[in-house]
């Protein structure tokens, strides 16, 4: 660590090696020679302990409009409601970082705790995330991440997704809306172009198609069992029922349609409404929280597909998703 002053290199190396604040100033005192003796790396660098020490200092300056509602907090893990148009975390997909605050830096600020999300979704869309969270980056909160995200993978765990989507379900003569929950099965490629299988569970509850005004749409309920990049869009896309705002998979004119009917830019149209994960040895309660559906996506119930909202109700309630009604 040439070039760092010793005070410093003491202080990263020591902390690295998982010695509290209150014993560091003895160490300060020792010879410096005998800690370089010692076993200890010296591989963190400077710069590693400047992101850390800028990340602690940055609990002092929390902007309150950044904070995140918290739809249920244990002792590790919590449920944020994610607003539409912000991302999960930063990242080089992602784009830069601007002034934008993502989830991972705002449910941190929230809670006041170091966090780690269990997993993500899209920038556009919103609903429940999950993290796990600690006092510091610790050997436990490595663990609870890891036994959480092993228990979303579980055949007993359940993401349950609202989405408003492009046509009435019927397609070639085939109305969903009489098929219950069916399975799409169909292999999706990842960001590397390798292609990995991919199962969705639907319910195509409702959908309209007006003559009046050119309204044709569908509210879905959707449950991956599997987590692919962009899934439930593609699987949703590949039925020629995409979801409205998604600008990647849907339909450009459909897309500018809604967007003059009130559909916020950056919106896709899918909300993790429930999420549901069996006990762990950190949640031994297990895991069941909604999200009610978000207020613009209400909107366009409302405002413009009020029969589709009328229909779906009652089998939304039996599904466990809440709205404001």
């Amino acid at each position: 660590m040439r070039g760092v002053p010793l005070y410093l290199s003491l202080y990263f190396v020591t902390r690295q090696c998982g010695v509290q604040k209150s014993q560091q100033k003895h160490l300060y005192l020792d010879d410096a020679s005998s800690i370089a003796r010692s076993s200890i790396s010296s591989s963190v660098s400077f710069a590693q302990w400047q992101e850390d020490k800028a990340e602690k200092s940055s609990f002092e300056k929390i902007n309150p409009i950044n904070l995140v509602e918290i739809l249920s907090q244990g002792p590790h893990h919590a449920i944020a409601n994610k607003p539409p148009s912000v991302k999960c975390h930063n990242s080089d997909w992602t784009g830069p970082k601007n002034n934008e605050v993502a989830m991972l830096q705002r449910v941190r600020d929230t809670i006041g705790r170091r966090v780690n999300l269990i997993h993500r979704l899209d920038r556009g869309a919103s609903g429940c995330l999950l993290a796990s969270h600690a006092e510091e980056d610790c050997d436990e909160l490595r663990e609870c991440t890891k036994v959480l995200s092993d228990a979303l993978q579980s055949p007993l765990a359940s993401k349950t997704y609202v989405a408003i989507v492009r046509g009435e379900g019927i397609l070639k003569d085939e109305d969903f809306k009489e098929k219950g929950w069916f399975h799409i099965d169909r292999p999706i490629k990842d960001e590397n172009g390798v292609e990995n299988g991919a199962k969705t569970a639907f319910r195509f509850v409702a959908g309209v198609n007006r003559a009046n005004d050119g309204v044709r749409a569908s509210l879905v309920l959707a449950r991956p069992s599997t987590g692919r990049w962009h899934q439930i869009r593609r699987h949703l896309n590949g039925l020629s029922h995409p979801i409205l705002g998604d600008s990647t998979h849907g339909n450009s004119r459909t897309n500018r349609e809604w967007r003059n009917r009130g559909l916020p830019g950056e919106r896709i149209c899918l909300h993790l409404a429930r999420i549901q994960l069996p006990p762990t040895m950190f949640t031994p309660n297990g895991i069941d929280v909604c999200s009610p559906i978000a207020n613009d996506m209400m909107m366009l119930l409302r405002t413009h597909l009020p029969e589709v909202l009328l229909e779906a109700q009652s089998e939304l309630k039996d599904e466990g998703v809440i709205f404001n009604e």
